[in-house]
């Protein structure tokens, strides 16, 4: 349903060369990029824009919490739907090149559920419980609650009760594993569809 996209992006090359200077992309793999997005968007109806389950077939991943927290968080507007502009950039900081501090402003706001600045027990629960049950890892109330206390017994130096965005980046700074998912490979994606253009032009 709706237009496929062709292998001749509908982007100029003005609006390509903005978006380099505002992302950690080139030149062809933001065609690439903006192609794949559009033939996502055009799926249902060519609005140029997706919803939560056409973000999940664009980046090919499972369900899960953090998939709709990074819907969320690549929503700038909050509206429920997701322009190129907010996937371009959202896929930015979770690609290879992404900066360190990037993906850990990023990681931070995927805790902190009510956006206020910092990550409290309650949101760290959340987020720890429901991901262990996505990975059909047990462990009870009492076993999860530990570990919250653990954290925070390291985390919150001013012992407010709080975890703030200074005191997380002290913690995944002796911790790295945290942002273990803050990276995704997009060349899959990107080379499919650069060959697929190149087929389509041939």
């Amino acid at each position: 349903m709706g237009n496929k996209a062709s292998g001749t992006s509908s982007l100029k090359k003005r609006e390509i060369k903005e978006y380099m200077q505002r992302t950690h992309f080139d030149y062809n793999e933001i065609d690439a990029l903006y192609n794949h997005f559009k033939s996502i968007a055009s799926s249902k109806h060519d609005d140029g824009v997706i919803d939560r389950k056409e973000f999940q077939s664009a980046l090919g991943l499972s369900e899960s919490l953090f998939l709709d927290r990074m819907f969320q968080l690549f929503d700038d507007r909050n509206i429920g739907q997701i322009n190129f502009t907010e996937f371009l950039s959202g896929l930015s900081i979770l690609c290879t090149r992404g900066t360190l501090e990037e993906k850990i402003q990023f990681s931070f706001r995927i805790f902190d559920f009510d956006n206020d600045g910092k990550i409290s027990k309650q949101e760290l629960s959340s987020m720890l419980h429901t991901s262990l049950k996505e990975n059909n890892v047990h462990m009870t109330t009492e076993q999860i609650g530990h570990v919250v206390d653990s954290t925070f017994n390291e985390a919150d130096t001013n012992s407010d009760g709080f975890i703030d965005f200074e005191e997380y980046k002290r913690l995944v700074d002796s911790h790295p594993s945290i942002l273990s998912n803050m990276t995704l490979d997009f060349k899959r994606v990107i080379d499919s569809r650069i060959e697929a253009m190149k087929m389509e032009n041939n």
